[in-house]
């Protein structure tokens, strides 16, 4: 019961009062959106079809990422600008809150509660929810332009133009592996990301966690590597779609351990810590 108290206020406070932040899954789809429905049109007057694509085609195209990274002289590497955008935003709406909170009143909530454990749980649970809604909005959002563009309202994708779009690879990816890389895998690694982040930020400071969690995105744009889990936000990068690539399965683990960790080590951190 404490804990759902505690919880009923980080939703509040540090979920509703700053529902503007949720902005950011909305912009982010507009653009990709915008930029997508631009690709459909010139692949049609190109080849002078009228192929219709899916709300879950302008989705996956959204959360595809980026291209491997290659030192090439000859080569401009794109900034993965709307990649940053979007999961350096929901950092930012998980830095600074929880931290704040504690500082301005541990004390008096920590003290009435009575249960440390319980109130660092429903911070981990205010930040997975932050995390769910965050996916959700953008995936709410995506579909909305994606059905004002024209698009079929079908969870269903476009086998045909993925295939002239991300080449043949794409073939040889189930429609339910495409959900595991596209959706289950980005969402599980950004939550275990945000939970450690979450958990740095009363140990470090919010401000030098939240530049780690963006240094590590930035790291991962340009190197993909396991130890690097935004990698494996980046479905262009898995082993399903490329052989180079990252097992998202080995994705899942060490979202789960992240989670874990984080949670189990904000506890003992929190029994022992002095109340501000």
């Amino acid at each position: 019961m404490k804990m759902l108290k505690y919880l009923r206020r980080d939703l509040w406070l540090g979920t509703l009062k700053r529902s503007y932040l949720f902005l950011i899954p909305v912009v982010f789809a507009l653009l990709m959106s915008l930029q997508f429905s631009d690709i459909v049109n010139s692949f049609n007057e190109y080849n002078n079809s009228h192929i219709s694509v899916t709300i879950m085609d302008y989705y996956v195209f959204a959360m595809k990422g980026l291209d491997y990274y290659q030192i090439d002289p000859f080569y401009i590497y794109p900034l993965p600008l709307y990649w940053f955008t979007f999961q350096m935003g929901l950092s930012y709406f998980i830095a600074y809150y929880p931290e704040r909170d504690y500082s301005e009143n541990g004390v008096n909530i920590l003290v009435a509660g009575k249960s440390r454990a319980s109130w660092w749980i429903s911070k981990t649970v205010w930040c997975i929810s932050s995390a769910l809604i965050y996916y959700i909005a953008a995936f709410v959002s995506t579909a909305v332009f994606a059905l004002i563009q024209g698009a079929s309202p079908s969870l269903g994708v476009t086998k045909d133009f993925l295939v002239a779009f991300f080449g043949y690879n794409i073939t040889y990816v189930s429609y339910s592996d495409l959900i595991m890389i596209a959706v289950i895998v980005p969402f599980s690694i950004t939550t275990a990301i945000c939970l450690v982040q979450l958990l740095m930020s009363f140990v470090i400071a919010p401000v030098t966690s939240f530049a780690i969690t963006c240094g590590m995105y930035v790291l991962s744009a340009y190197y993909t590597s396991w130890f690097l889990p935004g990698s494996f936000t980046i479905w262009l990068r898995s082993s399903y779609f490329d052989a180079r690539g990252l097992n998202p399965m080995s994705g899942l683990v060490i979202a789960a351990f992240l989670a874990v960790i984080a949670v189990g080590y904000g506890v003992m951190h929190f029994n022992r810590k002095d109340i501000l």
